[in-house]
């Protein structure tokens, strides 16, 4: 349960630094579809992610790594754009490969340097 409420918590974080930090990315509406946005992008994280990695393993493996990539593009694309489509505003395909990897990069160091502390 900790380590779902982690990767909630880093959903969140990452979806507000992809708001402030990268152009091309905005949001427009109220804080709890910002908030819920952060937690759907937690929770298919932490649930649909590793279930994907599994079956995608040997593409992932041929393409050293770039099969991983893809799921996390595919993710903020249904956060961004499909689900949340009308809070946020995403002007290209650069924006979302940017916001996919600094996502990356924010659940890479934040979830295993707190590896002792969250993971029960």
């Amino acid at each position: 349960m900790r380590k779902l409420l982690l990767h909630i918590l880093l959903g969140i974080l990452s979806l507000y630094l992809i708001a402030e930090f990268i152009p091309g990315i905005t949001f427009t509406g109220p804080i709890k579809n910002f908030l819920l946005a952060g937690t759907v992008l937690g929770i298919l994280n932490y649930l649909i992610k590793p279930i994907l990695s599994f079956f995608l393993f040997p593409i992932n493996l041929l393409t050293f790594g770039l099969g991983g990539l893809v799921i996390n593009i595919g993710f903020m694309f249904l956060v961004l754009c499909y689900f949340f489509g009308s809070n946020f505003q995403v002007s290209g395909f650069l924006p979302l490969i940017l916001a996919t990897i600094l996502t990356s990069f924010i659940y890479t160091f934040l979830l295993y340097s707190t590896k002792e502390f969250w993971h029960e």
